[in-house]
């Protein structure tokens, strides 16, 4: 039985744009898309076989619905 394995989406999102950043990019996070950003970096997780583990303080809204509001109503 092998131990499951799990990773922080948070982490792999500072994970890769310090990779861009040391590959010369310019990341920007952009407001209103950590919703995206999640979403890829939990995707990414699942394709390469690792389980996206959340810390529970990280399920909360922090951006005050900006991400839902221009998903839904385009605002």
């Amino acid at each position: 039985m092998t131990d499951r394995q799990v990773y922080d989406p948070y982490r792999l999102i500072d994970d890769v744009e310090g990779l861009l950043i040391q590959r010369g990019h310019r990341p920007e996070r952009l407001d209103g898309l950590a919703g995206d950003r999640v979403a890829g970096a939990s995707r990414l997780l699942r394709g390469l076989g690792i389980e996206p583990l959340r810390a529970p303080a990280d399920a909360l809204d922090l951006d005050g619905q900006v991400a839902y509001q221009t998903l839904v109503h385009g605002d």
